[in-house]
């Protein structure tokens, strides 16, 4: 029975015209329930989610009125619709001014297209209302929540953007698929979109497709069967039937071999799985998320990824960029990765030398952030107070320097993005402070601060 089309109750008190109902309504795709008892109705009615409620008027115990003002003390979204004979059309039209969607004269003529339509409107409108419930809990959820995504440590006006986005589409459940090279923080990206969502409190499982085998990887995604295999001596979850409420993160999404991608495409269409050798489906409620550092369309157009899957995984699309391309990141992170050490390790180094930030400044980081901490862990193992020069690598601090730290040699590739990300580099550089960013640039202090005035630059953003 298709749920999709509607779920409605029936309630009446000759058990013939149940049925008979119950049977026409289900040739048409409706999912239907029924009762001869408008007490049951009513407890039935609390415990599931209906989006129609059809019921006979007279009725010994509770009249349909009755059990239309019962059901609305509690639920406002449900429609209503009485079933009346033509001598209490006044009392339907009563029950109408009490919440009920509209009324239908006894015998109902399925025949008629208008009571077909009745029926087809009452359940659209409780499912948009139902949808609007749903929506307003979540936008909630994201204003209440105490989770403001601080673990993304950033203060580089692109991706502070892409936070504030990533808050706005956190609470819709779409497919998200998110690109960067690797070390960029993918896997942290996800799991600010589960915990920006309403699904925050259930399961969040990264899973790395490349990790995992291909011979495995049907069992792994979608469980097994007790007695499939010698030792399966009880039924296995998957990891979608593990996350189930919650958010699966597919790293290396492109990894995914093509008969798992056939059922994987299956399940996002159907949101349901078969364990292996299970021939029941289980329904699955889980938000995807899937990353990659390799281009999708170009893998779509050699035949390496199937094209139907790339559409459906690349509902909301999140490119994050590299390390080089947010340099004023770098000296954050550095210190960032400085006092989380400091914790490991039970030491008590102050930070960087200016001459060190820029030799990371100055670095390309192929590795982005993940090769950043590797370098910072080393060298607040050899450290004492300051982290220098000669804490970290010879391959960062004997290449030739390619960043301007200079104005004038800013100047000659000037453009205003690029001149906006300069001078805030070197603010995080010299954490706020002018003089010492001036001097960086061998400019002059005043000259200096009319360019961040220019460039609509605040220095106190980049102070502790």
């Amino acid at each position: 029975m298709n749920t999709e089309k509607g779920k409605i109750l029936i309630v009446d008190d000759e058990h013939d015209i149940l049925v008979t109902m119950k049977e026409i309504l289900e040739d048409e795709g409706y999912q239907v329930d029924i009762t001869d008892d408008p007490e049951e109705a009513l407890d039935i009615a609390k415990k599931q989610d209906y989006d129609l409620v059809i019921s006979d008027l007279k009725m010994p115990k509770l009249s349909g009125e009755e059990l239309l003002c019962k059901i609305r003390e509690n639920n406002d979204i449900t429609s209503f619709i009485v079933v009346t004979a033509y001598g209490t059309i006044d009392t339907a039209v009563s029950c109408m001014k009490s919440g009920a969607f509209h009324y239908i004269t006894k015998p109902i003529n399925f025949n008629d297209p208008l009571v077909w339509k009745l029926i087809e409107e009452a359940v659209k409108k409780a499912k948009v209302l139902r949808e609007n419930k749903e929506l307003k809990k979540q936008l909630q959820t994201i204003k209440t929540s105490k989770s403001n995504l601080n673990f993304i440590i950033t203060q580089n006006t692109y991706m502070k953007e892409l936070i504030e986005y990533i808050k706005k589409v956190a609470i819709f459940d779409f497919t998200v698929l998110i690109y960067g090279e690797s070390g960029v923080g993918k896997e942290l990206f996800a799991k600010a979109i589960h915990e920006a969502s309403h699904r925050k409190n259930k399961p969040f499982l990264a899973i790395n497709c490349a990790a995992i085998a291909p011979e495995v990887m049907e069992s792994e995604f979608f469980g097994t069967k007790k007695g499939i295999y010698t030792g399966a001596t009880e039924d296995r979850k998957g990891i979608l039937e593990l996350a189930h409420g919650g958010t699966v993160f597919l790293d290396e999404i492109s990894e995914m071999p093509p008969n798992i991608q056939s059922k994987f495409l299956r399940f996002l269409q159907e949101k349901e799985i078969r364990r292996i050798g299970d021939v029941n489906p289980i329904k699955v409620d889980v938000r995807v998320i899937a990353a990659t550092n390799k281009d999708l369309k170009k893998l779509v157009e050699k035949g390496l990824f199937r094209e139907d899957l790339y559409f459906r995984l690349e509902g909301i699309k999140i490119e994050i960029p590299p390390l080089r391309e947010r340099k004023d990141d770098i000296p954050l992170l550095a210190n960032y990765f400085v006092q989380k050490f400091n914790e490991k390790y039970g030491k008590n180094i102050k930070g960087l030398s200016q001459e060190a930030l820029i030799a990371l400044v100055n670095y390309r980081w192929e590795g982005n952030i993940r090769q950043l901490e590797n370098i910072i862990n080393q060298a607040c193992i050899t450290a004492e107070e300051i982290i220098d020069l000669q804490h970290l690598p010879p391959y960062i601090t004997k290449q030739e320097r390619e960043f301007p730290f200079e104005y004038s040699k800013a100047k000659e590739i000037h453009t205003q993005k690029f001149a906006q990300s300069y001078f805030r580099i070197l603010l995080s550089i010299t954490g706020g402070n002018i003089s010492q960013a001036a001097k960086l640039a061998n400019i002059e202090r005043q000259s200096l601060q009319k360019l961040l005035k220019k460039f609509c630059i605040d220095p106190s953003e980049f102070r502790k």
